[in-house]
């Protein structure tokens, strides 16, 4: 890589930054202005739940496909693609009156959102591979928290005075700013491996590397699914018990968005911290475990800051060690199948969880018995992350 393409690396850093900031923006939109679409559209939480999980649906379905046809495909026609599906189905759901119609724009922006962000990984995953990766992604996963705070410290309000579908006709224009940006900025990364390259290497210890990698794929995708299932699943809801507990709907608003701060201040420390000492596992299972005691912290306490501060900082353990595994440890021609498969079970952990807690919560009336499960999900993480850094461990004493 030359001196002037080492430098793009770091325009390619801010290009899938936006695409990050997108993906965010048409995630969160939703629970801020949760209350009033229940309201407007009179809607059961279950079915609130519901539009939640209707965006993630696809990538339990499609995720996997998306990554390898951006390996077969390349990645800049596939995120031009999943652009479309993100503008096409957010201005469905703005435009929607009914609940079948404001679903069907969740789940068509929702097969764009995840095929973006598989996208969005591979690229940096590409250009940083072998030089900075774990503090490349650490500042790549600041861009989740960053969307997630505007949405909820500002689209509450603005729901409120100017109604629930100004918001979403917003996050249709970062969309579309995010798609002149993609057009503007992409290029391929100067080092990827050619295709001949890739058949000479296939008959050499392919089937063990590839098995044995994919084992720990699997745990550390099953941390991200659970991680996702319990983090999602409360945003979706926190604006909406902080309200029945007597909160205006901004206040509401910045409490949950309290939930993304630690992400934003601590991943680029975290993504460093890997980088020196590879003891991913260690900070995914900490962040289950801090989780799991902040979420029932928070649903037995009338003074909320303490246990969102607490819950940011855990929330912040677990997105940079995850994704920053794959990036070091796949090849490059499977990237996209490594992030398909992260795509795919956190839309399983963001489809199930919304909507078995929305479930809950109608049937008990008590967001206690909701927090519960998640903080049940949430040291599920920590059991995980135990085997998942043990097999890492292992791995190594193996190749020494």
């Amino acid at each position: 890589m030359s001196k002037a393409e080492t430098k793009y690396r770091w325009v390619i850093l801010f290009m899938v930054y936006i695409c990050m900031l997108v993906f965010a923006f048409t995630l969160q939109f939703l629970p801020p202005i949760l209350p009033t679409i229940i309201a407007n559209l009179q809607l059961s939480h279950a079915q609130a739940g519901l539009l939640m999980s209707l965006f993630t649906l696809p990538s339990i379905f499609l995720a996997v496909l998306a990554g390898l046809l951006s390996d077969r495909w390349g990645t800049y026609k596939v995120g031009l693609f999943s652009f479309f599906l993100v503008i096409t189905g957010t201005l469905i759901f703005a435009l929607s009156r009914t609940f079948l119609l404001a679903g069907l724009g969740r789940t068509i922006a929702g097969a764009g959102a995840v095929t973006l962000t598989i996208v969005a990984a591979k690229i940096l995953s590409q250009w940083f591979k072998g030089r900075e990766v774990g503090s490349a992604m650490g500042l790549y996963n600041t861009a989740m928290p960053v969307g997630s705070i505007i949405c909820f410290s500002t689209f509450g309000k603005l729901a409120a005075s100017a109604g629930w579908r100004t918001p979403v006709f917003i996050t249709a224009a970062v969309s579309l700013l995010g798609l002149v940006a993609f057009l503007l900025l992409f290029k391929d990364a100067p080092d990827l491996p050619q295709k001949e390259d890739l058949n000479k290497q296939e008959g050499k210890n392919i089937f063990s590397n590839v098995l044995y990698i994919a084992g720990l794929v699997w745990m550390a995708a099953l941390c991200w699914l659970l991680f996702n299932a319990a983090v999602i699943s409360f945003s979706t809801f926190a604006p909406d018990f902080f309200i029945s507990k007597g909160k205006t709907i901004g206040h509401a608003g910045f409490l949950t968005s309290l939930l993304m701060w630690g992400s934003l201040i601590l991943s680029p420390v975290i993504g460093r911290l890997i980088d020196k000492f590879n003891s991913n596992g260690i900070f995914i299972g900490a962040g289950g475990a801090i989780l799991a005691i902040s979420l029932v912290f928070v649903s037995k306490t009338t003074s909320f800051l303490p246990p969102m501060a607490v819950m940011a900082v855990a929330v912040a353990f677990v997105p940079t060690p995850v994704f920053s595994y794959l990036s070091k440890n796949l090849p490059s021609k499977d990237l996209g199948l490594g992030f398909g498969i992260l795509g795919m079970v956190s839309g399983m952990g963001m489809f199930f969880g919304p909507y078995l807690s929305g479930m809950i919560r109608d049937k008990t009336g008590s967001y206690e018995t909701v927090f519960l499960f998640l903080a049940v999900l949430s040291l599920l993480i920590t059991a995980a992350a135990v085997i998942f850094q043990l097999r890492t461990k292992n791995a190594k004493e193996a190749a020494v």
